[in-house]
């Protein structure tokens, strides 16, 4: 998950952090990293007292390692600080909309058929790690606030959820979520229950929020779509690939 995260990271803010969940998932496991050391005895004091040449690496590592957190976060810390302002900014003069889901949803998709952004979409992993915010045209002289958000994953550590916390303040703070799930995923009420569970990890778990049923033209068939409808009678079935039912919406 970090590598992928890697490298779909364009943004500075997203570059960050990236590079602070991947520092946390590697200080604790420095050890084994120079455990190979420890067989090296030429040439280095040895006895009761002294430390091993990996066990030297190891320290000096640790203190390098915890000095660049302290560093990322503090950046990291402040970009939250800025986002958060911003946000809360805008929500004062618009309604604002969120686009949350399961990685692969559709969320861009989806983003660019209502807003005609022409942001990057495409069909993998994270093609998303930066939260984009477009006017939305609702018609009538109506408009609002559309935000991409990075997608979620099953068991995503937390240290990543933290690490992309300033990107989810969108979704955090968002008057209303809309929670896109990819219907012709065989998965898709896993995927549905994963992003609920992320949601309230990240404290958006109260937001008022619609689901969207997405990708419907990529169904073999609409058993499966029916028996959605009949669990969620207030989702909205749309393909924003098609454009199918985006009036609706």
């Amino acid at each position: 998950i970090l590598d992928i995260f890697a490298s779909r990271a364009t943004t500075h803010e997203a570059r960050l952090q990236v590079e602070l969940a991947q520092l946390q998932y590697t200080f604790p496991r420095l050890r084994a990293m120079w455990s190979h050391l420890e067989r090296i005895t030429g040439g280095a004091p040895t006895g009761i007292g002294t430390r091993g040449p990996g066990e030297q690496q190891l320290e000096v590592d640790r203190r390098i390692v915890r000095k660049k957190l302290g560093l990322l976060r503090a950046q990291i810390t402040e970009i939250q600080g800025r986002k958060e302002r911003a946000v809360a900014a805008r929500n004062t003069d618009h309604f604002s909309v969120g686009l949350v889901g399961y990685t692969n949803a559709g969320k861009s998709t989806l983003f660019n058929s209502l807003t005609d952004a022409n942001t990057y979409a495409d069909d993998k992993l994270f093609a998303t790690l930066s939260t984009k915010t477009r006017e939305w045209k609702l018609g009538g002289g109506d408009n609002v606030m559309l935000s991409d958000t990075v997608g979620f994953v099953r068991d995503l550590p937390h240290h990543l959820v933290a690490s992309f916390k300033a990107t989810l303040e969108e979704a955090v703070h968002a008057h209303l979520l809309l929670l896109v799930v990819d219907v012709s995923d065989p998965h898709c009420l896993d995927h549905l229950a994963t992003v609920r569970h992320v949601l309230a990890d990240v404290g958006a778990g109260d937001r008022p929020t619609r689901l969207i049923l997405n990708k419907i033209d990529a169904m073999a068939h609409n058993a499966d779509l029916l028996v959605l409808q009949a669990e969620h009678p207030d989702a909205i079935a749309v393909s924003a690939k098609s454009g199918d039912n985006l009036e609706a919406l």
